[in-house]
């Protein structure tokens, strides 16, 4: 199953990629309240997510995501376009890696050309699109968007997508595994790269930015979700986040979490780096180093080995799923002003080029 906004560039033009961030981190939270207890591979890309579904978990799934469709148009203004792909249909398999790398953190890592297939069939081919008459269903419980915009710990956060032109799976991963080595050699371990810092993290107490939330949490509980319903929800944010800020400042031991390591645990849970038939990562770097990298990239491409897509900005922003408040908690990462979407325009096109250039 396949999620995105359609027409960002138009949204993020008008400043509004906070509310695409919310929209493609809400569809998360729906379908995995939906599927509950079981646990499904998803990957996030900023303005929607890519799910794999088994047959026994369609019809929820459908209603959730319908949900998401509603809630987008009503709450956000956003058309969230959802495509429904049986696997049977694909030419390319889906080869799946999961990966935790803390217990709250587990990531899935697609490869196989069955993702991308699944998305570019719901993008061209509208019978795949989810159906008018399904009934919305959806829970958003353990959604939250309540941070400040992060600013870079260095001169740039960035956004960065990566397509391998490779004859085969494995030269792919390998060209993959030399990418990340690069990036670790131009712009330092984790401590260093990551596009968060303890000391950038800081709750919002900005009504505007607080409303994607909001929208989301009173559509949930009160389906009309009214403008009164998001203002009460504020006013409750903004308290939860006064006494977060304060938990956290005296490092309190409340409802069974130590607030003290509540930042650096969510340094450790942020998913900033994945892999769905494309590289996709947010980081931090200095205007040397990202221009090195660019550098690269650009040299990689002209030789015919991969495309490339990277978006620059000051800051990043950050999407959460809280399942157990200051205990388990996972953390969607993408940079301000556009992120992934903005390098998708990018790599898109220099993908159109190439073909462009193969028909001459």
């Amino acid at each position: 199953m396949v999620a995105d906004v359609q027409n960002s560039t138009q949204a993020i033009k008008e400043g509004r990629y906070r509310d695409i961030n919310t929209a493609g981190g809400s569809t998360i939270a729906a379908v995995l309240n939906a599927v509950k207890p079981l646990k499904i591979p998803y990957v996030f890309g900023g303005d929607g997510a890519s799910f794999c579904v088994p047959s026994e978990a369609i019809e929820p799934v459908k209603k959730a995501l319908k949900g998401c469709q509603e809630l987008a148009l009503s709450g956000l203004n956003l058309d969230l376009r959802v495509g429904i792909v049986p696997y049977s249909e694909l030419k390319n398999p889906i080869l799946l890696c999961r990966y935790q790398s803390t217990p709250s953190l587990t990531q899935y890592f697609f490869m196989g050309g069955g993702m991308e297939e699944a998305d570019d069939l719901v993008k061209s081919d509208t019978t795949y699109h989810l159906s008018d008459a399904v009934e919305a269903d959806a829970d958003f419980s353990g959604f939250e968007c309540r941070w400040n915009e992060v600013p870079s710990a260095q001169d740039v956060t960035f956004s960065l997508l990566v397509k391998a032109r490779t004859e085969n799976q494995q030269e792919a991963l390998a060209l993959y595994q030399d990418l990340t080595q690069r990036l670790t050699n131009l712009l330092g371990e984790v401590n260093r790269h990551h596009p968060l810092s303890e000391q950038g993290l800081s709750l919002s107490f900005q009504p505007g930015k607080l409303k994607g939330e909001a929208v989301v949490k009173s559509f949930s509980s009160i389906q009309t979700g009214s403008v009164f319903s998001q203002w009460l929800m504020i006013g409750k944010l903004l308290f939860q986040n006064l006494v977060g800020r304060y938990w956290m400042r005296f490092k309190k031991h409340e409802m069974g979490a130590d607030w003290g390591r509540y930042k650096s645990d969510l340094l450790m849970n942020s998913d900033y780096l994945k892999l769905d038939d494309t590289y996709r990562t947010v980081m931090s770097g200095t205007h040397e180093t990202v221009a090195s990298l660019i550098s690269w990239l650009e040299s990689e491409y002209q030789k015919g080995q991969l495309f490339y897509g990277v978006h620059q900005t000051h800051s990043a922003v950050v999407t959460c799923l809280v399942a157990k408040t200051g205990i388990e908690h996972i953390h969607f990462v993408d940079s301000a002003e556009g992120g992934y979407a903005m390098a998708a325009k990018q790599l898109k096109k220099q993908i159109q080029q190439f073909y462009l250039n193969s028909t001459l």
